[in-house]
């Protein structure tokens, strides 16, 4: 998502929206193991493959394999996009990396209500990965028409996952950070997260 030049960081987008701020602990409701094979492939992708040399291979190298993980369990309630385009209005728009959204009962290939954006901190910029993940949050909240379904964001660098939630006009930064030396507490984290909306799919009409 292209971001305004005037929106830096978490605070600028927040003051522009009128919308509140406080730090909460992540609750972890769905604790997950990384499949031992899985770990194992990871690791020699890591060793093996030179992630760090582009956006491109961060993202299918890392990201989208722990994003995908985590997911597939819940595919048939939930569907992930990969840079899918998104409009709120002329100034909420633009092209998120990733989207977690409800599955259309038309079929995967329909997009339905968003839930999730999900952020690259590119050259390990989070301050201004949040930024634009703020952006995309309100964004999401405003096309869901659900003020009272909390949006969820993530930042990530592959390496360092961080998590929060927009709920109403209050945006809630969880504390902790989710490294990949131990990947069933990402994977635990992200779970949580898709168990969440899980419970809440009756909330949501198509």
């Amino acid at each position: 998502m292209g971001l305004p030049k005037t929106y830096k960081t978490l605070g600028d987008v927040l003051l522009a929206y009128k919308i509140y701020h406080q730090r909460s602990d992540y609750n972890l409701t769905h604790k997950c193991v990384a499949p031992r094979q899985w770990v194992k492939e990871f690791r020699f992708n890591l060793r093996e493959i030179p992630y760090k040399e582009s956006k491109t291979f961060i993202q299918e190298v890392i990201i989208f394999p722990i994003l995908r993980l985590a997911w597939k369990p819940f595919s048939p309630y939930l569907t992930l996009w990969g840079h899918k385009a998104i409009s709120a209005d002329e100034t909420l728009s633009g092209i998120p990396d990733y989207i977690i959204a409800k599955r259309s009962n038309l079929g995967s290939i329909v997009f339905d209500v968003p839930y999730v954006a999900v952020v690259e901190a590119k050259m390990d910029d989070f301050t201004g990965g949040w930024a634009q993940c703020a952006l995309e949050m309100i964004a999401i909240q405003k096309i869901n028409k659900l003020p009272d379904l909390p949006v969820f964001g993530i930042v990530t660098n592959g390496e360092t996952w961080q998590f929060a939630q927009l709920h109403g006009s209050n945006f809630v930064e969880f504390q902790q950070s989710f490294t990949f030396d131990n990947m069933n507490m990402i994977v635990s984290a992200l779970s949580s997260m898709f168990e969440f909306y899980k419970l809440r799919l009756s909330e949501v009409v198509n």
